[in-house]
């Protein structure tokens, strides 16, 4: 009977504090901006990028939200290695990496509060549901290889796309390091897939017309032909990843 009642008390204030964080929020939505603009950072466990969302008003406690999201993405397997028979000045480099892959998302999704600020200074606490097209982005990678001359002792450079056919390019001691970043964007391969996001948000500016947030959560990304970033171990058509974004930005009418 003693635990029940402390549960009952416990529960009598939780239930107090709720109604007062949703009455705080109906009465600042009646003067809250309709519209929200914002643009932010992503880290996700398999790379970095930026996003932007345009999100409007369409009830007290949802919006309506437009993103768009550009990230790179790295193969679980990819570690950079060093040709450690040259003279010392070798640079690292992806042994084994195909392609570059980045990932333009552009998807449609809603936003609902689940607990409003209570005060000015307080934390909104909403979750996300994101879907849409995904666009898959390759471009090759290009590395130093060392090549033999009629000395032995003598060896020279020349910038090549990584083959793993290529005989002068199947072990480590074959490279001098990664060619320059720059080359290859002629030889783009776009593949179509589409993603789906679930996140929470974690709206906490002090300032009436501005947005800054902190989110997390899981996206999902998968693609109708498998992307080859890596040579020699399985590649897939789809990722998920974790990921933390921080966002910026403004409200207005």
């Amino acid at each position: 009977m003693k635990r029940l009642i402390i549960f009952i008390f416990l529960l009598q204030n939780f239930l107090a504090v709720h109604a007062q964080d949703s009455a705080a929020v109906a009465n600042d939505v009646t003067i809250l901006y309709r519209k929200e603009n914002s643009f932010g950072l992503t880290a996700h466990s398999g790379g970095f990028g930026i996003l932007y969302r345009n999100a409007r008003h369409v009830s007290v406690w949802r919006k309506r939200v437009i993103e768009g999201e550009f990230v790179s993405m790295r193969h679980p397997k990819q570690t950079k290695v060093v040709n450690e028979q040259t003279s010392g000045d070798a640079k690292p480099f992806f042994y084994g990496k195909l392609n570059y892959v980045y990932l333009l998302r552009l998807g449609y999704g809603m936003q609902k509060v689940i607990f409003g600020k209570a005060e000015k200074s307080g934390v909104e606490v909403r979750y996300n549901l994101f879907a849409g097209a995904s666009l898959g982005i390759t471009k090759p990678v290009y590395n130093d290889v060392l090549e033999g001359t009629n000395d032995p002792n003598i060896k020279t450079v020349s910038t090549k796309k990584y083959n793993p056919q290529d005989p002068n390019q199947q072990s480590v001691s074959d490279f001098y390091g990664p060619g320059g970043y720059f080359l290859g964007f002629d030889q783009l391969t776009l593949y179509p897939g589409a993603y789906g996001k679930f996140s929470l948000s974690f709206e906490y500016s002090t300032v009436h017309q501005k947005v800054a947030i902190i989110e997390t959560g899981i996206v999902a990304d998968g693609f109708l032909k498998t992307i080859p970033i890596m040579a020699f171990t399985k590649n897939n058509p789809y990722y998920v990843n974790l990921f933390v974004s921080l966002l910026w930005g403004g409200k207005k009418n």
